[in-house]
């Protein structure tokens, strides 16, 4: 439904709107000129420039608004979602963003999720490479997270909101414009931090993927104690919180989790080869059958799979857009994307996908139903192998 809004002389026709952050609103636009979706922010500078000297932050605000979009823009990544336009009316400044049509990555880790091998080096790889991509542009994102990390139609990263938290760094005390979870120690330290600290930051974000929670949590959302964690405490190894994490992949996340900058991997593009390594693994030679793959000791993927995974991820995506949860050829989509899981040498992300499948098909169709008991039946199967 078209709100009626517009904006640059009718150009963008505000649609829905999305979401509110600290200091944007997102709509859902329409750009007549070019004749598709965009994703329209609406920059709350007005609530930036309060508790200063108007005149003088406002000049501030305006000079480093205009640096932060062009550095922005001058991003070229198949992985970073693509600055189009941006504008001022009044007191509402805007940027125009390539529209993502997808859900971030807080979408598949809700309620303590885990991801598989696959979708982990899949999604931390192409961040690596959109981070990368961003460095030789000079620019560093500073809010690393789930939340800005989004998994479009065909299962593909796009980073947004690169340059907002320099922007609001501008306005505030350094760190601002972070997330406590994934925030480095040197930005907790007032520092405005470097590509290295995305590179912490992407740390936290694969360790949630894996384990299901950053590495470092508060109870009772105590931002302090979260911020006296990443100075001063050692997170818990992965292997330690989750059986079947592969041991390279264990020692690549510790070491993005260093204190100090110098310590970690010192590139983006290197670690996306490494997350790579860290789980890759190749049949013996003239071996093809998929049995002896998974006969590893170690978990790892089995890049011939990483294609057929992420097909079947799309043709569930389709399936679910047509139909409900419940509906058989959702169900099959399912089994079929868990038995592959495994099959690429995953066993506990296999195990992961059938428990989900089995809760879900006893809320569907009863605890005995042939579809629930199957699952869990295979769920059992993939626990029992080697991992």
């Amino acid at each position: 439904m078209n709100t009626g809004k517009v904006l640059a002389g009718g150009r963008y026709h505000l649609d829905r709107h999305l979401g509110r952050g600290g200091m944007a609103d997102v709509w859902l636009a329409f750009d007549t000129k070019m004749d598709r979706p965009v994703a329209l922010k609406l920059l709350a500078l007005d609530r930036l420039r309060q508790g200063h000297r108007r005149d003088a932050l406002t000049e501030h605000i305006n000079a480093r608004y205009e640096k932060e979009w062009q550095s922005m823009a001058r991003i070229r990544s198949p992985y970073v979602a693509a600055i189009h336009d941006r504008g001022e009316e009044g007191e509402q400044a805007y940027l125009v963003m390539e529209w993502i049509d997808g859900k971030s990555l807080d979408h598949y880790l809700g309620k303590g999720s885990t991801l598989t091998l696959s979708q982990t080096v899949r999604w931390a790889g192409q961040t690596c490479e959109g981070l990368a991509d961003a460095y030789q542009a000079e620019v560093v994102h500073r809010d690393i997270k789930p939340a800005n990390i989004m998994i479009n139609e065909r299962g593909d990263v796009r980073i947004v909101d690169f340059g907002l938290a320099r922007l609001l760094d501008a306005t505030e005390t350094h760190g601002a414009g972070a997330t406590w979870q994934y925030v480095a120690p040197e930005r907790c330290d007032g520092e405005p931090g470097t590509h290295l600290s995305d590179l912490y930051s992407l740390g936290c974000v694969m360790y949630e993927m894996l384990t299901g929670s950053p590495p470092f949590t508060s109870r009772h959302d105590d931002s302090m104690a979260v911020v006296a964690m990443h100075l001063r405490q050692t997170p818990t190894p992965l292997r330690r919180v989750r059986r079947g994490v592969p041991e390279k992949l264990n020692d690549l996340v510790m070491s993005l989790l260093a204190k100090r900058p110098e310590q970690r991997p010192q590139h983006a593009d290197i670690v996306a080869k490494l997350i790579r390594q860290a789980v890759e693994h190749a049949p013996a030679s003239g071996t093809s059958s998929a049995r002896l793959v998974v006969a590893s000791e170690n978990p790892h993927v089995n890049m011939d799979f990483v294609e057929r995974i992420r097909a079947q991820e799309q043709q569930l995506r389709e399936l679910l857009a047509m139909h409900s949860g419940d509906h058989v050829e959702v169900i099959e989509a399912r089994f079929s994307l868990a038995e592959l899981t495994g099959e690429s040498g995953d066993p506990r992300g296999a195990a992961d996908l059938y428990e989900r499948l089995g809760t879900d098909c006893t809320v569907f169709y009863g605890p005995y139903s042939s579809r629930a008991l199957d699952a869990f039946d295979a769920m059992a199967r993939w626990i029992a192998s080697p991992a």
